[in-house]
């Protein structure tokens, strides 16, 4: 399908535009789209936070705002992060760590970031994490002085460094 604006380029863009409870379909190729005014939008600063209450079922107004404090690269205050809908700077996940966990958790659906492994070294990278896991496990058994459980995850360290050892995983 041709684009409906300038009739020369294939339509790589449909738009569905609702006005006055009337829909219309728009067609459009891709340099028109980036001119076209109707599809350019703005979030106005002021409906950020009911954007991120309807999205998310996050209400900024709950969280405990600390009146004075302010990031200390770049002297953003978390009620501001709440209006504008973004962090001034990478200081700030730091400083304002407590009110955004909870936020990062229900966003994201967790607190820690696991990541993609590629597929060529993926065997190597996932060894090394669960040797690490382990290493953390034993270490964390050991000051709760559970020497019998420890016995099993060194043991299990072991088997795996050898396992490592004989498949030369981190080539």
């Amino acid at each position: 399908m041709l684009c409906q604006h300038c009739q020369q380029r294939e339509a790589i863009v449909h738009l569905s535009i609702t006005e006055n409870e009337k829909t219309r379909e728009v067609y459009l190729c891709e340099p028109c789209a980036k001119k076209n005014q109707e599809i350019g939008f703005v979030f106005h600063p002021a409906i950020v936070p009911e954007f991120l209450k309807a999205l998310f079922g996050f209400n900024p107004s709950l969280i405990e705002q600390p009146s004075e404090t302010t990031c200390p690269k770049c002297g953003i205050t978390f009620s501001r992060i709440t209006q504008v809908g973004k962090l001034g700077c990478s200081a700030c996940y730091e400083t304002f760590e407590t009110q955004l966990e909870p936020l990062l958790r229900r966003v994201h659906g967790g607190g820690k970031n696991m990541g993609k492994v590629p597929a060529r070294r993926g065997i190597a990278i996932k060894c090394r994490m669960e040797l690490r896991n382990l290493k953390e496990r034993l270490q964390l058994l050991i000051q709760q002085e559970a020497f019998e459980e420890a016995a099993v995850v060194r043991d299990e360290i072991r088997q795996l460094e050898q396992t490592k050892g004989e498949g030369n995983h981190d080539a």
